[in-house]
């Protein structure tokens, strides 16, 4: 099953249609406006709820819990690993190992040696657009959960990297005022 997530990209919150290769819709994903950390629901096109995804924010290295309706709550744990960053899903069947590029956005998702998904991400787009190909139907919904508490990681890190640099930038206009 290969899905498309796309994001709106003029949106106050965080929101995503995601479509199948024929660009029906199949889910939305909305995030909550006001919230500590991001809470974001996958609803089918239906209006039923499919899963919740919740940011754990008081920790050291990212942490995600993943709600899919019938399933058991899963945890997304980030690992520190300079050279290899890697992220594992702890789901009721076993664990998913996530590995890849992440800057790139062109990631694997396996169990043991079973490829569950591939994501790649779109370029030169509006709004991020990532494409999922998802080997079995019952893992897309856990797959995209995934796959969205990947590109919050991404968007904080990018907030966090683009909050140094004006901060830096900021220190250094000081200090020449200051001279």
């Amino acid at each position: 099953m290969k899905l498309v997530l796309k994001e709106k990209a003029f949106s106050l919150k965080e929101r995503f249609n995601v479509t199948d290769e024929e660009e029906r819709t199949l889910y939305t994903v909305e995030g909550k406006l006001f919230s500590w950390g991001h809470q974001l629901d996958i609803t089918d096109v239906s209006g039923a709820h499919a899963a919740h995804i919740r940011q754990k924010v008081l920790a050291l290295l990212p942490r995600y819990f993943i709600a899919c309706d019938g399933m058991e709550e899963m945890e997304l744990k980030g690992h520190l690993n300079i050279i290899h960053p890697h992220y594992t899903l702890e789901t009721p069947d076993g664990g998913w190992e996530v590995r890849g590029d992440f800057l790139q956005h062109e990631y694997t998702i396996k169990k043991g040696e079973e490829e569950i998904a591939a994501v790649t991400k779109k370029w030169f787009t509006w709004g991020d657009t990532y494409l999922l190909d998802v080997a079995e139907d019952k893992n897309a919904v856990p797959a995209l959960a995934v796959m969205i508490a990947l590109d919050c990681i991404a968007e904080d890190g990018a907030l966090a990297v683009g909050a140094t640099a004006a901060a830096a930038s900021t220190h250094a206009a000081n200090q020449s005022q200051d001279e």
